[in-house]
């Protein structure tokens, strides 16, 4: 899993990932100095989440608090601000 640095990327946008893929969203950063696009893919698609903060996958949301606590305790380093702009990051911050 590749992690982005904060002092190397700017979040640029969210959006739906293809239909094709299997994932729910795509997260885009810029690189700083060579202004390249790098699309981070993250979110299961078909899956529940706690709280769909973007808003595409609303339907999805479960709002049960257990869940999210076991998914925290799960996945506790995915909060950890040096793997800002990770797959597990997004969905730590923006699905959980």
């Amino acid at each position: 899993m590749t992690i982005y640095k904060p002092s190397d990327y700017s979040f640029v946008k969210f959006k739906k990932a293809p239909a094709s893929s299997s994932s729910k969203y795509v997260a885009i950063l810029k690189n700083k100095s060579t202004n390249r696009e790098v699309h981070v893919r993250f979110g299961a698609r078909g899956y529940e989440h706690y709280k769909d903060k973007i808003g595409s996958y609303k339907s999805l949301d479960h709002g049960d608090s257990k869940r999210r606590a076991s998914y925290r305790a799960r996945h506790a380093g995915e909060g950890d601000p040096t793997r800002k702009y990770s797959p597990g990051w997004f969905a730590w911050h923006y699905l959980w």
